[in-house]
């Protein structure tokens, strides 16, 4: 008689707690054995030979592995990046003992310590310094509704909103639908797209600003222009969304720093005129992770709480349809850098080169299936153009992802945590 084996998709380690108390395992035996069940690859950079020859000795000793450069051994490199391959209790054991190692491991051993937290199964739950970016469950998002006023959308929609009264209802519309903030937009940003004046944009966005907030509606504002983030934080705008990071204007990081706006950093190589030139990379997702880890450390040095920043890895931002798709297939990795992500896949283009619909209205099925792979991946915040379709698809994909009874199962027990 053959014996029934199944391989279990463990999702956190609630999960592996929970299936061990099924089987009946002593509380102590399942606090030690969860950690072993989860494998993590952790990619150090610029690692320095003697670091890396230590390092690769002690996460051998315990039974990991570690991948660095053939020249590391002999230290005819200067540098190395690391490839350290481990159980979550291997990496536990591992920052231990860096601690009291030379070399500056100490440090390490306190980045790989703050990205194992971020990155656990159970998933992050960030808490801002507003009800946008305060989530109180790792399942919990934001919905953020297009509202573009300009002539030229991409997904022309701009003509719709040519008298304020359109435009209102339209945002209540999606409020109504589940937005949980509307994105206004006085410029397009398609690829292609001609920049606009300050007084131009400020022309389109500020009456609509000024109604939305009268009407109690939360407000993110697209802009990469510091005059028009200062005239809508003067009129009580929520976030600012700018596809520069702010480096587009010289003056948006200050301004930031003197205020106390949520932002979005979002990752584009160039601006929408240009940004579609060159769509070559060596390590798409490494560069585009450098590029917004490097961001997030200048706004904290800059003295602007972390708590305030999203980031957005810019889908459709000088990227092809195969970078974007590479992107969003290994959009965990972004979680390492522990801040909300937000993702805007509605609509563009790189759906319509998969699935063959040039209309850009008619591309929903591909958007609503680009989003929810995105919530499975860690997205906090999606924006979209269709919100009503998307409340109610991410309302499936979060009840398929939840683990509350899991988590609920393994609560006033009064099975002791054992952290090694």
């Amino acid at each position: 008689m053959s014996v029934e084996v199944r391989c279990l998709e463990l999702l956190s380690l609630a999960h592996g707690t929970s299936e061990m108390k099924r089987i009946g395992v002593d509380p102590v035996g399942a606090a030690l054995m969860a950690p072993k069940q989860f494998h993590y690859n952790l990619l150090l950079k610029a690692i320095t030979p003697p670091q890396a020859n230590i390092l690769k000795q002690e996460i051998l000793a315990i039974g990991g592995e570690a991948a660095v450069s053939k020249g590391v051994a002999a230290c005819r490199v200067k540098v190395t990046d690391v490839l350290v391959s481990g159980t979550l209790k291997e990496l536990r054991l591992l920052v231990k003992k860096l601690r009291a190692q030379p070399y500056g491991l100490k440090e390490v051993s306190a980045s790989i310590e703050e990205v194992i937290k971020k990155t656990q199964k159970e998933g992050t739950i960030f808490k801002g310094s507003s009800f946008l970016w305060n989530f109180n469950s790792p399942r919990d998002i934001r919905i953020m509704g297009v509202l573009n006023i300009t002539p030229d959308s991409f997904s022309s929609d701009g003509a719709l909103y040519k008298d304020i009264d359109k435009t209102v209802l339209r945002a209540e519309e999606m409020v109504r639908d589940g937005a949980d903030i509307i994105d206004v937009g006085g410029e397009s940003t398609r690829p292609g797209a001609e920049p606009v004046s300050e007084a131009e944009e400020i022309k389109r966005v500020l009456p609509v600003i000024r109604a939305l907030k009268k009407k109690g509606i939360l407000v993110s504002v697209d802009t990469t222009k510091a005059s028009v983030a200062r005239v809508s934080i003067d009129e009580g705008v929520d976030v600012i969304n700018d596809i520069s990071a702010m480096e587009g204007d010289k003056d948006m990081a200050g301004l930031i720093k003197d205020c106390t706006v949520g932002v979005v950093l979002m990752h584009s190589r160039g601006m929408p005129k240009t940004m579609q030139a060159d769509t070559n990379y060596t390590d798409i997702v490494g560069e585009v992770f450098s590029y917004l880890n490097e961001r997030i450390n200048f706004t904290e040095e800059l003295g602007i709480e972390k708590s305030r920043i999203a980031i957005d890895p810019g889908i459709g931002f000088g990227k092809s349809t195969e970078g974007n798709l590479e992107i969003l297939r290994r959009l965990k990795e972004f979680s390492s850098i522990g801040s909300p992500l937000l993702i805007g896949t509605s609509r563009k283009s790189f759906i319509g080169n998969i699935t063959g619909v040039k209309d850009a209205r008619q591309r929903l099925s591909g958007t609503i299936a680009s989003i929810s792979l995105a919530l499975g991946a860690g997205a906090r915040i999606i924006r979209v153009h269709d919100v009503l379709e998307a409340r109610e698809a991410l309302s499936v994909a979060g009840a398929v992802l939840a683990e509350k009874s899991l988590t609920e199962a393994n609560q006033d027990t009064g099975e002791p945590e054992v952290v090694l």
